[in-house]
Parts: C-alpha cells; structure tokens; sequence
C-alpha cells in the first residue's frame, strides 16, 4: 500500500462507512488472512486503511485485498471484492449480508453535496441479488418478486404467514425470504 493523506477535510462529516474511528477487523490478501487489524473503510473512494506506525495510515492495496471485515456495533460486516463493470474491469467492495443460492450484497458509498458551501457527505448504499453468476438491483419487494417470479406466490404467502416485511431501507430484511427461497429451489 501507500501512505494515506485525507484529502476531504475540508467537506463536512467524513468518507468513512460506520465511524471515523478505527474499527477492528480481518483483511484476507491474496487467501492470506490477517486477524485482529483496526480498519476504516472510505466508502467515497472504496480504499481500505490501517494505522502504522508514528500515526501515519497506510491505505491498502486494492488490487491485492480478497475480502475484509469489520466490527461495528457488536455486528461483523463482511465485505468482498466483485466486478462492477466487465468491461471496464473495475471491481468494489461488497457488503455479503446472505450467500446461499442466491447472494445479496449491499454496496455503500458516499457522495459529496456541492449545494453546501463547504460539501458535505452524505452516504447512499445499493442493494444486490446475485442469481447465478447475474447481479440485479433490488430496492424493494416488487423487485424481488419480479427476479423470483416463478415462485413469487410462495415468497408472498411464505411473507404474510411469517409476518415479514422487507424495505430497501432495511437490506437485512430480505434475508429470511431467500433463505426461504433457497430451501424450496
């Protein structure tokens, strides 16, 4: 990697997913598995960072990193590396919340508001159903049952037996409707 130098802090809030603080984490590069790191995510530009020493940052090389996860709020957010655009060969950093039959991932990032006088962050997060190797956007239930149509009957009364509501706002949501859906595939 290469030394981190912020070059935001003059727009308000900050780039980072969850807190600004280091948090503790695992970063695997290249299959190799590093345990009890601190990491910060920049969701504006999707590097990873860790402190070295003397109080510098070091911001991990992209290219290298297979996956990472972080601890945040007595959850572990588990992040892997996939394709965005084939034909631009780029890839970003995916939060894997369900992996199954069907897979859901949900990217974050932030967007600086040139409106303010200063900028300001402000974070917006994708929510992604991978059927076989094909990745959807997904940003509420009629979506889902139009990628799932074939058993959208059964996930509507699996749902409405079960209580379960699932909102775009609230990406975990979904999980218990493809775990479902995987079960009787």
């Amino acid at each position: 990697g290469r030394i981190w130098r912020n070059l935001y802090y003059q727009v308000n809030n900050d780039q980072f997913l969850f807190s600004k603080e280091f948090l503790s984490g695992k970063v695997t590069m290249r299959g190799k598995t590093f345990k009890e790191i601190l990491l910060k995510y920049d969701i504006y530009k999707d590097e990873l960072l860790t402190p070295i020493d003397s109080g510098r940052i070091l911001q991990l090389n992209k290219e290298l990193i297979d996956s990472f996860t972080i601890s945040f709020g007595n959850l572990n957010y588990r992040f892997v590396k996939m394709f965005d655009d084939t034909v631009k060969n780029t890839k970003s950093f995916y939060n894997l919340l369900y992996n199954g039959k069907t897979a859901l991932f949900v990217r974050f990032s932030k967007k600086i508001d040139k409106l303010s006088v200063e900028g300001t962050f402000y974070q917006l997060s994708r929510i992604f159903l991978a059927i076989g190797n094909e990745m959807y956007p997904v940003n509420g239930k009629k979506d889902l049952f139009r990628l799932m149509s074939d058993d959208a009957d059964n996930l509507k009364d699996f749902m409405k037996k079960n209580r379960i509501r699932i909102s775009g706002k609230k990406p975990e949501s979904f999980v218990p409707v493809l775990m479902y859906h995987d079960r009787i595939q």
